[in-house]
């Protein structure tokens, strides 16, 4: 075999957590020309990120592989985004990886060089080690969640002191324990957490594997690569979370461009024509939904949403699932007719740069939080799990560019309150003003003179050397 450079990529291929590391990976091929790029993925997460005319057109040193998914022969029936699909993948994952490994060092006749993962893909780390070659791990949530990871054992013994287990005579409960003994987390609360990753009675491999990633990336990631900007990052989180990796780099959001990207014609980009919708409504008076590519309110909770853009006559543009339909107030969209619109899909980035869009009701994903800052958009945030919660506090606490939903649980009530506030109120003016003022430092840090930019030659540099 040939003793070029030879960077065999893993994502972790649910939840549209596989996105970041994608768009890392076309990145680094212009930057890298001379290192190959073995990108290894299930076949059902390559259909959805590497469409036939995509993959035709991916850079020539990058070459898509497909991996078993751990489902038992001759399965069928939907398992997408399913805990049971996510537990047998897990259990599979290292003999099928790694004899997919095999198969890619023998298709370009080169030894791999380097392990591009993501984070969660733990078992790269112990491939990489026995191969003796660097492991780089990309860690997609926010900085915050990260270091509540490499805490996972301070705060295992925070939660069993609030909830009697400990030693503690204190009476504050789960939701109330603030995690301030950790840097740069004083804002954030137990309740903020992951449940997987304080629930030790979990036994299942996702679990485990959350509550394990945080042990296994200090003592065996190469370099740590963030999903963020430092500019906007707490000093004291990133100082802390570099002492605990070898090496960490931040190349910025890989979801958004900022600035933002112009406006593509409606007639290419514009298949549910939510762009010609809007450019019929006037200035910042829409709000936009739409909770990602996995959650879903309750049956309750859309009824809600409905019942309060109608009590309202808020224009609204609602990018809904198809078995969520079912859940809406009967004749809600003739009766709104005049003023909404529901759409299976929205060109998401698009809407939100649109100038007719005043708020984002969303589930407060990472990479939606800074779709969001782009278009200078303030946000109404009902989180589901993973980062969710604690985007939604630092959407409105730390960055002060949106509310959460009062008592996690959307009413017609709440939500009416909600957009009469973020929408028409004083204070939906000064969380606009932050939005805008946050987009102009985050074109500042991903500009030539930004960190981002910096780190991420330097990551070039590691997997090329």
């Amino acid at each position: 075999m040939s003793s070029g450079k030879h960077v065999v990529v893993i994502p972790f291929p649910f939840g549209g957590q596989a996105w970041a590391l994608v768009n890392l990976v076309l990145k680094l091929a212009p930057a890298a020309p001379d290192v190959r790029f073995s990108f290894l993925n299930i076949a059902k997460s390559n259909s959805l990120i590497f469409p036939p005319p995509l993959r035709a057109k991916l850079p020539s040193n990058v070459q898509v592989y497909e991996v078993n998914d751990g489902l038992p022969d001759g399965h069928c029936g939907p398992m997408e985004h399913s805990g049971e699909h996510v537990e047998l993948f897990l259990k599979a994952a290292p003999e099928n990886f790694r004899a997919a490994v095999d198969a890619a060092e023998q298709d370009v006749s080169k030894k791999v060089s380097c392990f591009l993962t993501d984070a969660l893909v733990i078992f790269a780390g112990e491939m990489a080690e026995k191969m003796q070659v660097p492991w780089v791990a990309l860690w997609v949530p926010t900085p915050y969640c990260l270091a509540a990871h490499v805490y996972i054992d301070v705060i295992s013994e925070l939660h069993r002191e609030s909830s009697g287990g400990g030693t503690s005579t204190d009476n504050d409960n789960d939701d109330d324990k603030s995690l301030g003994v950790i840097p740069g987390l004083s804002m954030m609360h137990i309740s903020d957490l992951p449940k997987e990753l304080i629930d030790d009675h979990d036994t299942s491999r996702s679990a485990c594997m959350l509550r394990e990633v945080g042990r296994v990336l200090p003592r065996g990631a190469t370099a740590v690569v963030m999903n963020s900007y430092a500019e906007v990052t707490p000093t004291p989180l990133i100082a802390d979370l570099k002492s605990k990796f070898k090496m960490l780099l931040q190349v910025g959001c890989l979801a958004v461009s900022f600035p933002p990207l112009p406006l593509p014609s409606s007639s290419t980009s514009d298949t549910t024509g939510c762009l010609t919708w809007l450019d019929a409504r006037d200035p910042r008076s829409v709000a936009y939904i739409c909770f990602g590519t996995v959650a879903m309110p309750s049956p309750s909770e859309v009824s809600a949403i409905g019942e309060a853009l109608e009590s309202t006559k808020t224009p609204f543009l609602w990018s809904i699932k198809e078995r969520a339909m079912a859940f809406l107030p009967k004749g809600l969209q003739e009766r709104t007719s005049a003023y909404g619109k529901f759409v299976p899909w929205a060109p998401q980035a698009q809407v939100l740069s649109h100038l007719a869009c005043g708020v984002y009701v969303t589930h407060g994903g990472y990479n939606s939080m800074f779709e969001s800052v782009v278009g200078g958009v303030p946000m109404v945030c009902k989180p589901f799990w993973a980062d969710n919660m604690m985007n939604g506090r630092v959407i409105e606490e730390v960055w002060g560019i949106g509310v959460k939903v009062k008592g996690g649980t959307i009413t017609k009530s709440g939500m009416e309150k909600a957009l009469e506030v973020v929408l028409r109120g004083e204070d939906g003016k000064e969380m606009r003003k932050k939005a805008g003022e946050l987009r102009e430092r985050l074109v500042k840090a991903a500009g030539p003179n930004g960190i981002a930019e910096a780190d991420f030659k330097v990551l070039v540099k590691l997997i090329s050397t």
